[in-house]
């Protein structure tokens, strides 16, 4: 992982990026590395410094495509049953035939160094904080909050993609380039127990980004924390993880489904602030189809399955999917995000929000026999969605409306489909009834061959 040396210059870039967003996404690599003190006496002077440096790994995650700038949605979606994928680029087309390349440059870049990238950031950042001088406690909380909860969110879905991966918790490169891969299960615990430390950290309130919902908070942590949990099959945990979040009165489900994805919405638990110019989520420059699609600029549309799993009567169908209709065909488009192209700022990038944390309790309340309160969940979703309560009433046929009210409620969102197919072991029946050459392997993306080749303690997953 040769990126994971230069913290120093990255770091200093974030920085200087979240106030003039100016600066070219190569320059965060490609410039020689400072002396870490010097950038330590600048950027953990003063609580402003500090939070402008945390704020800048938002912004390098906003500055290009990766996986949380619709790479997810992309990638997973095509590998999935969401979407269709017309891109001519061989990387991109090996994602939705199921037979992704070890050598694959949109997976390396996309889902192996962007993120170690921005985990490295959030590293520096908190050696930072160890030697900070002039910053307020409440100041060092903050960052060092926010830092931990990138580090595992992150981690996340470098585990959820990879498998087993290294769980870095230092810039020291003679560390990094030799980290072995961890077992899932303690990934997963190591994130964790960042995220059990972010949420004693974050402050409770948006009072720290001025009021918008840009950067995590106590909560956010704590949605993310019930997600785990979800994946660790702790239900009581993910239960009562996810009630904190439901009960908690800042957040509330959008009466409007056209609501939900605007910038700072009352569903809203984290959503990343766009910084291209121009342009509001990434999401919406990728589903919108305002024309045919294409191989470069409109490269997705929705499979015919997915349109076929919403209801007739469902609200979601006619509010967040469109069609577009020319002379030579019709295409469905995943419609949650309205805006593709605007310099007026309307929508950013949904991350976390609450109707997630309603469907995290309904299973865990299935898995726990709860079935009255997991009904009452599923309700809660399908009556905003103009639907008639769940006639689910046993735990297996619960689980079942629970897979479909994620599969529909959570469509392009975050890889959600991909991830929710695998962790409940139903990857290999869905996925070899619409891929023909679908292999069980295929479940988990390769390990980059030229990460191997710098690190030789990177393992290979079975199938590649």
């Amino acid at each position: 992982m040769k990126t994971l040396n230069r913290f120093s210059i990255t770091i200093y870039l974030a920085t200087a990026f979240a106030s003039t967003m100016t600066i070219s996404c190569d320059e965060f690599i490609e410039v020689d590395t400072p002396r870490t003190e010097i950038v330590t006496a600048t950027v953990f002077n003063s609580d402003a410094s500090a939070m402008s440096a945390v704020r800048g790994i938002y912004s390098l995650m906003m500055a290009s495509p990766n996986f949380v700038r619709a790479g997810l949605e992309e990638y997973t979606g095509t590998a999935s049953d969401e979407l269709i994928s017309y891109a001519s680029s061989i990387n991109t087309q090996q994602f939705y035939q199921n037979s992704i390349n070890p050598t694959n440059a949109e997976l390396i870049h996309y889902f192996w160094r962007e993120p170690y990238k921005f985990i490295n950031n959030a590293n520096g950042i908190l050696e930072g904080l160890q030697n900070s001088e002039g910053m307020t406690d409440s100041g060092e909380r903050q960052a060092e909050g926010e830092a931990k909860f990138i580090r595992a969110f992150c981690h996340f879905y470098l585990a959820t993609l990879f498998g087993d991966v290294p769980f870095l918790t230092s810039i020291d490169y003679n560390v990094t380039s030799i980290a072995e891969r961890i077992p899932f299960n303690d990934v997963m615990l190591s994130i964790e127990s960042d995220i059990l430390d972010a949420r004693a950290l974050l402050a409770d309130d948006y009072s720290f980004s001025n009021g918008e919902r840009i950067q995590p908070n106590k909560w956010a942590a704590t949605a993310l924390l019930a997600r785990v949990y979800l994946y660790l099959n702790d239900w009581e945990k993910a239960e009562a993880m996810a009630s904190e979040v439901i009960s908690n009165p800042t957040y509330l489900l959008e009466a409007d489904l056209n609501d939900v994805f605007l910038k700072n919405s009352n569903e809203a638990i984290w959503q990343l602030q766009p910084v291209v110019p121009g342009l509001n989520a990434g999401q919406g420059s990728l589903f919108v189809l305002n024309n045919a699609p294409n191989t470069f600029s409109r490269r997705v549309s929705m499979t015919p399955e997915l349109i076929a799993a919403f209801e007739e009567d469902d609200q979601r169908k006619s509010l967040w999917t469109g069609t577009f209709t020319n002379a030579t065909g019709s295409w469905s488009y995943i419609h949650k995000y309205k805006v593709r192209v605007n310099t007026v700022v309307t929508e950013y990038g949904m991350v976390l929000r609450l109707a997630e944390q309603y469907l995290i309790r309904a299973e865990a309340r299935a898995h726990l026999n709860d079935i009255e309160g997991s009904q009452a969940d599923v309700n809660v979703i399908r009556n905003r969605a103009g639907l008639p309560n769940t006639t689910a009433t046993d735990k297996v046929t619960l689980l079942n409306a629970i897979e479909h009210e994620r599969r529909i409620e959570l469509c392009g969102e975050a890889g959600h489909r991909w991830l929710d197919l695998k962790r409940t072991g139903r990857v290999d029946e869905v996925m070899s009834a619409v891929k023909p050459n679908w292999e069980s392997t295929d479940q988990l993306f390769p390990i980059p061959q030229s990460e191997r080749l710098l690190n030789p303690n990177l393992s290979q997953n079975l199938g590649y």
